[in-house]
């Protein structure tokens, strides 16, 4: 059995949705007008070697 993932970024673009699964809060459904910085967000991580140090280090960015 697969562990389950920390998050979860769900989009669709033909209707701008987008939901973000955490293990904390389950799926919690985004603003449209946030699409295109959760599309960005996206696309970091797909394109990243390591994804899991990408957001430890969007996160600390974050807290500061």
């Amino acid at each position: 059995m697969k562990p389950t993932p920390d998050f979860a970024i769900f989009q669709n673009s033909r209707t701008r949705q987008t939901a973000i699964w955490t293990k904390e809060s389950k799926w919690q459904k985004c603003r449209e007008d946030e699409f295109e910085a959760y599309q960005l967000l996206v696309s970091l991580i797909r394109n990243s070697n390591d994804p899991a140090k990408l957001m430890k280090k969007i996160v600390k960015e974050l807290d500061m």
